[in-house]
């Protein structure tokens, strides 16, 4: 009994310590498990719970990273691209912080500025990163260095739209070269970042969309070939791709333009199985941060489903699994691999207003443009300021692209609209633009040459019912909007004809309904009278009116 005992005591035992060489066993077999599962994760940016969160404390490491190396050199040379990450995430690199013995960042770039380095008169690109720089120190772009940066990039304009390679030819001295789109689009990304609305945006927009290969997609420079064919032979960017993206959404372009509509769908096409891209030879997070800036541009999530691949992976993730332990980026996984065009440098101060954007979902350069936007509205024009009449729902319109001021920096309020002009701005408001190549007013007035400017808008408001002529065969394009004329129209444009209608009454003249209606509708000025011209503030101020009232 006592051996049986024993040989039952020794059976447990050896069954115990079996049980125990599983459970090790199965804790290390389940522990590789892990293991191998989170580098599978960290190489292929499929971190499906990576939360803005996480970002957040990875940018935290970024900023560390750039005060720990730049502290001794008392902060010179985070301007220009390093301060937009910065400011991206709420750091002030003007102030004290970021400021050692009364220097920081913008007081050394602005010595430079004074000195002309890095800022050459014939690299427009120069001029339009340091505006981006100077708007991410806080300081002012109008006023820097003795410059006046913004008029400078303004003035770079060409008159097809295009801003210019260079801000001055060493021989003429005069803004020439259209052959850079990158030169182009950073126009449009800096005067937006300074609080601008961009010049001549119908022919800007224009020249970008014209740039657009077979593909797509966009490369840094416009091609010239003899043979047609070479043109589809041309293999586009993503990284230029995405810039052009930020530029149409600057410009007010959406998907509904097709330009841009397959502009995103060659991003789409060319995004990676963990949701990073492939530029320039290599993956790399440059490409993940642009493609980060022009969907938030574009009101997109880089987070969310639309660019998070079945893996779970994104544009964030993938661009994450770059940063080092010191918070810094590296420019590939493999060194090997390292194009000498590239350094960390420009992988880091890249990611890092990549993160900004994506953390905020909203991009850097359309916080830089609410900051800037409020002074940029009163140095816009030289005869119109804040408290003016109409000021207010001027800038806004202006801003949309619905109307703008004068070449020579003027707006004009007091100047009487013509009908001419008024139709245009009616089309601008309702989002018609693209409809005026359809519709020729040519055709149906004989005052409207086929080559008068607004040929498409009177052709437009015309075919819509919105305008009539003078008589059958005459519109009077240059004659002055009277004030029963422009009721008329923005009745019968707000769908309201046959409410004006049912208030006619005989002997109180024809535009009597309308103008009841547009009482009602909140849309006469003060001051309004019927036979009397209306100049550029009422009309903004009436056109502002009639964009509410299409809303409710």
């Amino acid at each position: 009994m006592d051996k049986k005992k024993l040989n039952l005591k020794g059976v447990y035992k050896k069954m115990k310590m079996k049980r125990k060489g599983i459970i090790r066993f199965l804790t290390l077999f389940f522990t590789l498990v892990m293991i191998i599962n989170n580098t599978v994760l960290n190489v292929y940016g499929i971190q499906t719970n990576f939360t803005r969160k996480d970002l957040y404390k990875a940018a935290q490491k970024t900023i560390k990273y750039y005060y720990d190396n730049y502290k001794d050199k008392e902060f010179r040379g985070l301007l220009d691209w390093p301060a937009l990450g910065l400011f991206g995430f709420g750091e002030d690199v003007s102030g004290p912080k970021w400021t050692v013995n009364g220097k920081n960042a913008a007081y050394w770039r602005e010595m430079e500025v004074r000195k002309g380095i890095r800022l050459s008169k014939v690299k427009n690109t120069d001029f339009q990163r340091t505006i981006i720089g100077v708007c991410a120190a806080g300081k002012d772009p109008r006023d820097f260095g003795g410059l006046n940066l913004v008029e400078i990039e303004k003035s770079t304009m060409l008159p097809n739209g295009h801003f210019a390679d260079s801000v001055a030819d060493n021989k003429t001295g005069k803004p020439i070269g259209e052959d850079l789109i990158n030169a182009h689009i950073f126009g449009v990304i800096s005067l937006h970042c300074a609080g601008e609305p961009i010049p001549n945006r119908d022919k800007c927009l224009e020249w970008l969309e014209k740039q657009q290969h077979s593909d797509g997609g966009f490369t840094w420079d416009v091609k010239y070939f003899d043979d047609p064919e070479d043109y589809k032979l041309v293999e586009s960017d993503v990284d230029m791709t995405a810039a052009a993206l930020m530029a149409f959404a600057i410009l007010g372009e959406d998907e509904s333009n097709p330009v841009v509509a397959r502009a995103l769908q060659f991003l789409h096409d060319r995004q990676l199985d963990n949701g990073g891209f492939h530029s320039w030879g290599t993956e790399n997070p440059e490409s993940c941060s642009w493609v980060i800036l022009a969907l938030t541009l574009l009101g997109q999530d880089p987070m969310g489903k639309e660019w998070t691949k079945p893996g779970g992976g994104n544009p964030v993730t993938a661009m994450m699994r770059f940063q080092l332990k010191d918070g810094s980026f590296t420019h590939v996984l493999n060194e090997e691999d390292m194009l000498p065009i590239y350094d960390n440098g420009m992988s880091t101060e890249q990611a890092l207003y990549g993160m900004a954007s994506a953390y905020h979902n909203k991009c850097v350069f359309d916080m830089l443009h609410e900051k800037y936007r409020p002074e940029a509205e009163k140095k816009l024009f030289s005869d119109y300021k804040p408290g003016q009449f109409a000021f207010k729902e001027t800038m806004d319109l202006v801003y949309d692209y619905v109307l703008s001021g004068y070449p020579d920096g003027t707006f004009r309020p007091n100047k009487p609209v013509t009908r001419a002009e008024f139709t245009s701005i009616l089309v601008n408001a309702l989002g018609l633009k693209r409809e005026k190549k359809k519709y020729r007013a040519s055709n149906k007035f004989n005052d409207i040459d086929e080559n008068h400017w607004a040929n498409g808008s009177i052709g437009v408001c015309a075919s819509r019912g919105f305008v009539k002529g003078v008589s059958e065969k005459s519109f009077s394009p240059d004659s002055y909007i009277t004030g029963e004329q422009l009721m008329t129209i923005l009745v019968k444009a707000a769908g309201l004809e046959n409410e004006a209608r049912k208030k006619k009454v005989k002997g109180k003249g024809w535009a009597f309904g309308y103008i009841q209606v547009a009482k009602e509708k909140g849309l006469l000025f003060k001051g309004f009278n019927s036979k009397k011209a209306v100049n550029r503030a009422q009309c903004a101020w009436c056109i502002a009116k009639f964009r509410n009232l299409l809303k409710k």
